[in-house]
């Protein structure tokens, strides 16, 4: 990882963490001034999206060591395992929104939120949604797990502060119970989210695959490099933001074991200039094997 990719990550979640204190504060502020449990509720949301930022930092901050002995492949990984925490305090955060609206439902202590509440959600929808799009555009640009998963975050702060604010309207217009009720289905949105990141991180820690069209084009590469006759194996591996490629060529048998090395040496070059998050690439070399003596190799319409 580069240090412009470091940087650049860095920087949006520096941006991340100084809105989501003006927001808490707000956010807090106005659910007690205007007694909406709702309102509190995405304070809470908000506050955890200070600490996740701060995970998402220290996930770039180690991924962005270099390989060592005890990490010879490197420290990519640990930007699935920040994302694993975010999903993490997002579970938490939305259990503990919505076990506190059913308390207040199953105890009847609801009370009509002020107009406060109100204006502080409309405000919340507006910032979080360009706080989404700035950090997913810097997520996609640097392709970090942990950096997209907190983006996702704030999405599901925005959506939680939309349900907010009909909540905080339909308790205005008469109806108390509404403002917990929209508690609830933010929490529920807030776990979905929980569990999207968490399944998305794990993917990438059991070693997922490259997406298929990525795969295509490694193998379109390998191909074009002259004297591979064919394709036995191509395995991809995520590793963080980059990919780990194993590749079974077919060569001519007849030639030397130099020639063959010099071919593997093109395929990794080929592969790891052109597809430029392909971090390291490994060639077995296997011999053509025609039916028969003298006859075409499988592989091909040469005789080898």
């Amino acid at each position: 990882m580069g240090n412009a990719r470091y940087d650049a990550g860095q920087r949006a979640n520096r941006v991340g963490i100084i809105t989501n204190a003006l927001l808490t504060l707000l956010k807090l502020l106005a659910g007690l001034v205007a007694h909406s449990t709702a309102m509190i509720a995405d304070a809470v949301e908000s506050a955890s999206d200070i600490l996740t930022t701060l995970i998402v930092a220290l996930g770039l901050k180690i991924a962005n060591k270099p390989a060592d002995q005890e990490h010879p492949y490197g420290h990519e990984k640990a930007e699935a395992i920040a994302a694993k925490f975010v999903a993490g305090f997002l579970l938490a955060a939305g259990l503990a929104i919505g076990w506190k609206a059913v308390q207040h439902l199953i105890t009847g202590d609801v009370e009509t939120p002020g107009v406060l509440a109100l204006y502080a959600a409309i405000l919340t929808i507006i910032v979080k949604e360009v706080l989404f799009q700035y950090t997913i555009i810097a997520a996609k640009r640097i392709d970090s797990t942990a950096l997209k998963a907190n983006a996702w975050h704030y999405r599901s702060d925005a959506l939680t502060s939309m349900i907010t604010l009909i909540g905080i309207g339909a308790a205005r217009l008469g109806y108390a119970a509404a403002d917990p009720i929209a508690a609830i289905l933010g929490a529920i949105l807030i776990l979905k989210m929980a569990y999207e990141i968490y399944a998305r991180s794990i993917s990438e820690l059991m070693d997922s695959s490259a997406p298929p069209e990525k795969v295509e084009a490694i193998r379109q590469i390998i191909l074009s490099v002259p004297d591979v006759k064919g394709i036995d194996l191509l395995k991809t591996r995520r590793h963080g933001n980059m990919i780990y490629v194993d590749v079974d060529i077919v060569v001519d048998r007849r030639i030397s074991v130099l020639d063959g090395h010099n071919i593997a040496n093109e395929v990794r070059s080929a592969v790891i200039s052109k597809v430029g998050d392909v971090k390291d690439l490994m060639v077995h070399v296997n011999p053509c094997e025609p039916a028969s003596l003298h006859s075409a190799c499988q592989k091909c319409d040469k005789s080898c």
